[in-house]
């Protein structure tokens, strides 16, 4: 059995679920609502879900995530590791020492991997953590919820899947079986279908146009019951095509769900407590230097007396044997050096988004502004969600970010009052910008 607690801003979702001969089955669920984000306010939610157990996964809602897909050079897990770590310290808002981040490998071909990465603030996760693990469960890892909507589906056609929880909306398209878009929309007056099918009109359109995107067959809502019924026809007249449900689990337990169910089949994802490691390589001592010395000179000296006492014939052959011996030493160093060329012109490709990102992290005044969330769309469209002051402090960083001139067109989609409880950040906002020189209907290479 799995467990799996997702603490909301203002809820805390648990549930229990065991795969069987009919699949996963949820043995106790529950959400409640959560008075504070402390110890004692998340023992006594959980007592009244009726979820119980030494240790449990937690589940990190996609509006607190960040995700990104990179396509790398091939190579082996070590020089992956490297690879990743080195775009997600270039790439990320926040200096890598804050952040929890892993990532998952989605596929290979024509000798590049693709690659899902998951980040998410360490100040966020981190007083998280230590609540649940001080109310008496230990969190044996952290998972991003999409992970957990993608688990639910289990197909490889083409697919939209919506999941409305914790006051908020995530539209995942999928594609073979892997996440190809990933976009939340904040629900601030409630769930309503209207604003629901508008927020996956916008996702499959922006989805569209990007180039090879197949057509979207099926749409998905995660959850089952009355009101995951009700709610999938509302959003299917909306929309006009019909919206399927899937499960198990309610509309606010259902990723929770499929996160157990996807850990409990083997599925593959990005853990942010346990990321991929290098493995520790042979180090080479002066010992084993001077070892080796000795058995090389041990080898020459039996080589030359073979070579003293043989034909030619003999000589001929021991050339022969020493230049196969070579062969695969360079074949490894060819591939080498292919694999160098690759990842030069990886690099090189990504400068454009690295300058963007580094302008990004200069004009952030973090005394009256914070980033929340970046999505990174392949025509060089990023779209900001963030916290501030007051309208003010939106426009000061959308002005010192024109002025930087590697954006050709910034605008703010929206500055709407925050719902949040704290004094500082009054004001949550959406920014959409260009990167300059990227030309949005040209995919990107």
């Amino acid at each position: 059995m799995m467990t799996a607690i997702e603490l909301g801003p203002k809820s805390l979702t648990a549930v229990t679920v065991k795969v069987n001969g009919r699949g996963p089955e949820i043995v106790q669920s529950g959400s409640v609502r959560l008075a504070a984000h402390d110890a004692d306010s998340i023992k006594a939610a959980l007592g009244s879900t009726g979820v119980t157990g030494p240790k449990g996964v937690l589940v990190v809602s996609r509006g607190q995530a960040l995700l990104r897909d990179l396509e790398l050079p091939a190579g082996t897990p070590d020089e992956l590791v490297a690879m990743v770590r080195f775009q997600v310290e270039r790439e990320m808002p926040l200096p890598l020492d804050q952040v929890y981040y892993s990532y998952v490998e989605t596929g290979r071909s024509d000798g590049k991997v693709r690659i899902q990465v998951a980040a998410v603030p360490r100040e966020i996760l981190d007083p998280a953590l230590k609540a649940v693990e001080a109310a008496g469960m230990k969190v044996s890892g952290a998972y991003v919820s999409s992970f957990g909507l993608l688990s639910l589906y289990g197909k490889t056609e083409p697919a939209a899947l919506v999941e409305v929880a914790n006051g908020e909306a995530e539209i995942l398209v999928t594609d073979h079986g892997r996440m190809e878009y990933s976009r939340t929309a904040p629900l601030e007056d409630g769930v309503h279908a209207d604003q629901i099918a508008q927020e996956i009109r916008r996702t499959l359109l922006s989805y569209g146009s990007r180039g090879g995107a197949r057509e979207i067959g099926s749409i998905v809502l995660a959850g089952e019951g009355p009101d995951a019924d009700a709610l999938a026809s509302a959003v299917g007249v909306a929309l006009e095509r019909s919206v399927l449900v899937t499960g198990p689990g309610t509309l606010e337990t259902a990723t929770a769900a499929g996160i157990c169910a996807g850990l409990l089949r083997g599925t593959l994802m990005p853990d942010l407590l346990h990321p991929p490691v290098a493995a520790r390589k042979f180090t080479i001592t002066r010992k084993h230097r001077v070892v080796g010395m000795a058995a090389l000179i041990l080898v020459l000296l039996f080589a030359w007396s073979q070579v003293a006492l043989g034909s030619k014939r003999a000589e001929l052959d021991k050339k022969r044997q020493l230049l196969d011996s070579l062969k695969p030493r360079a074949a490894t160093l060819a591939r080498t050096q292919t694999q160098t060329q690759l990842a030069n012109q990886w690099f090189k490709t990504r400068n454009v988004y690295i300058d963007a990102l580094g302008a990004l992290r200069q004009n952030v005044n973090t005394n009256s502004l914070w980033i929340v969330n970046a999505s990174f769309d392949d025509p060089g469209i990023i779209r900001l969600q963030g916290k501030a002051r007051d309208d003010g402090n939106v426009t000061e960083f959308v002005t010192a970010l024109k002025k930087t001139g590697k954006f050709g067109n910034i605008a703010i989609e929206r500055v709407d009052t925050s719902k949040s409880e704290s004094p500082f950040y009054r004001k949550d906002f959406t920014v959409n910008a260009q990167l300059a020189g990227v030309d949005p209907k040209k995919k990107k290479p």
